[in-house]
């Protein structure tokens, strides 16, 4: 039996993407020079869980396939900019011929003429006197056009960094792009956090790069992504289930992923999943939701902001913003303060004149158990519990075994 097919984990790539759209493609076509360069510095925007991380991962297999040198860069660093540099050095190490050199210290003759010794010093030029990062940058992304490549930098978590170390990293690459090398910078972040590094005046190389913003796909897609993910094993899933499994989903990636393989799991050792054993996965996809994807979006929700959301409880649809309002005790100048912030944390969004809707698939389920249990319920991590598992009737029965 094949093992499980999905991930449902951040950072985990998939078998088969979830995504509008076709940024991977695009990004190739920039590398290998039949799209504008420009398009080689992208800056990817999102959701928590939507797949800004796979994405960037893509990006980066794509550029070592056509033979770019990829340095990644970590927000957790003490200095980018010193991390760049440190990531350079060891990659030219390897790359360039001129890396090291050699020169004659001593030499002798042997008594009698038998034989000569020579000494040697052998030096790394990075190992010196410390070079510029410019000049760093600019033997590397030499070396890399050389080989028929470039030289791209990703940055995950965007909207953590130091704007200043942002705006340094961008410099050198947009200098050593203006310098005619191939080069490129792709950094991805939360929806909310980019915005407010755009705003950051420093931060104008990224204003200028392609925008790539993902999020859900359609109903229909998210079955899709379920069936094929599912063709390539030795079983296989219904119509139905993939469709209420997608239904399920509502598209979002993180729950394309929970939702299949929870039912996976489900179905044992059944070669076919079946409507009962997605059914079976909701809770459990609900429950990963809620504490994987909107704990940790929630913890930061306090004050009037939390008073917004809970009153949006009081409606099975889109809340009218003159009831949430009245039910604040707050005039309608006031609320448009508190709606504008919840919809930039990507909590909530318009619906309509005068009417505004969770953001998110089961953003409910988060704040009413909040509701009820306080800030601590979701605390922890979704439960493990036992879970009734499809197994093949025995011989003769007439039916399944639920």
């Amino acid at each position: 039996m094949d093992r499980n097919p999905f991930t449902p984990g951040f950072g985990l790539t998939p078998p088969v993407l979830a995504m509008q759209g076709t940024p991977v493609e695009d990004f190739t076509e920039a590398l290998e020079g039949t799209r504008p360069a420009g398009h080689r510095s992208v800056l990817i925007s999102g959701a928590r869980g939507v797949g800004k991380t796979v994405l960037l991962s893509q990006f980066h297999d794509v550029a070592e396939e056509v033979g770019w040198e990829v340095i990644v860069l970590h927000t957790s660093s003490d200095s980018l900019a010193e991390e760049l540099r440190g990531r350079a050095v060891h990659v030219l190490r390897d790359l360039d011929p001129q890396a090291s050199s050699s020169r004659l210290t001593s030499a002798s003759i042997t008594a009698m003429g038998a034989g000569a010794s020579v000494g040697r010093e052998v030096s790394s030029r990075y190992d010196e006197e410390e070079v510029p990062l410019a000049v760093l940058l600019d033997r590397l992304a030499s070396l890399a056009s050389l080989r028929g490549g470039g030289l791209l930098v990703l940055l995950d978590e965007v909207q953590s960094a130091d704007p200043e170390q942002v705006h340094v990293i961008t410099q050198h690459m947009q200098d050593l792009g203006q310098r005619g090398h191939a080069a490129g910078f792709v950094a991805a972040g939360v929806r909310a956090g980019v915005d407010e590094l755009l705003a950051n005046p420093k931060t104008t190389f990224l204003r200028r790069a392609h925008q790539v913003e993902i999020g859900s796909v359609d109903v229909g897609t998210a079955a899709q992504v379920i069936m094929t993910t599912v063709a390539d094993t030795d079983k296989h899933i219904t119509p139905e289930a993939a469709v209420r499994a997608g239904d399920i989903s509502q598209g979002y990636p993180y729950l394309i992923q929970v939702v299949g393989a929870e039912a996976w799991q489900r179905s044992g050792t059944e070669e076919t999943i079946e409507v009962e054993d997605v059914e079976g996965a909701r809770e459990y996809a609900i429950d990963a939701m809620v504490h994987n994807v909107h704990g940790p979006a929630l913890r930061d929700i306090t004050g009037r902001k939390n008073d917004y959301l809970m009153a949006m409880l009081e409606d099975d649809g889109p809340s009218a913003v003159a009831d949430i309002a009245r039910r604040m005790g707050i005039d309608l100048n006031n609320q448009n303060v508190y709606r504008a912030r919840l919809i930039a944390d990507e909590m909530i969004r318009p619906a309509g004149r005068g009417l505004v809707e969770l953001a998110m698939p089961y953003l409910r389920d988060a704040l009413l158990r909040r509701q009820e249990g306080g800030r601590s319920a979701l605390a922890h991590g979704p439960a493990r519990v036992a879970r009734p598992v499809r197994r093949r009737p025995p011989r003769g029965s007439g039916g399944r075994t639920g």
